[in-house]
């Protein structure tokens, strides 16, 4: 959410009532009034018009920020991913695609022109915490020491199929 300002504040809420501020990006980072779309692990911001250039900016702010505590060196970076100046935007849409980039795309103040941009945009996510972690060896070993002890008492033993054969 934004307020009149253009500062970002993002919340969670639970129960429909239970709301909880999460994390206030910079106010420097934006100004009013604009409008937000999300995609994955990012913030869109559209600036509709610049009170000194006249020009739309789209800002992409990152949210790995939010939920971090204020001594994590990873709030030392800045939440802005990216920005990008273009002509005034009448309106804007964000398409989210699968395995794909998402789609941005922009209609100019005089309906004339479209513009599309394609997001390549990824959120590092860390791969899948392994069940057994640092158990397996442990687990397989084990595992094999109880099925060469299981063939080993199921079968006789190398020796005493000779001993009944000689005597």
């Amino acid at each position: 959410a934004a307020d009149l300002e253009g500062t970002i504040w993002v919340f969670s809420m639970r129960d429909k009532r239970d709301c909880k501020v999460e994390h206030r990006f910079p106010s420097s980072a934006t100004r009013a009034p604009l409008s937000l779309a999300s995609v994955r692990g990012f913030v869109l911001v559209m600036e509709r018009a610049r009170s000194f250039t006249g020009k739309a900016e789209v800002t992409v702010l990152n949210m790995t920020h939010v939920g971090k505590s204020w001594d994590d060196p990873a709030r030392d970076t800045s939440p802005v991913s990216w920005k990008r100046s273009s002509r005034p935007v009448r309106d804007w849409a964000v398409h989210r695609r699968y395995q794909e980039g998402d789609l941005l795309v922009t209609l100019s103040e005089d309906g004339m022109e479209i513009e599309i941009y394609e997001l390549l945009m990824q959120v590092y996510q860390p791969p899948p915490a392994d069940i057994l972690g640092n158990f397996k060896l442990p687990v397989f070993a084990a595992a094999m020491v109880l099925v060469m002890g299981y063939q080993f008492v199921k079968q006789k033993g190398p020796y005493e199929g000779q001993d009944e054969a000689q005597g």
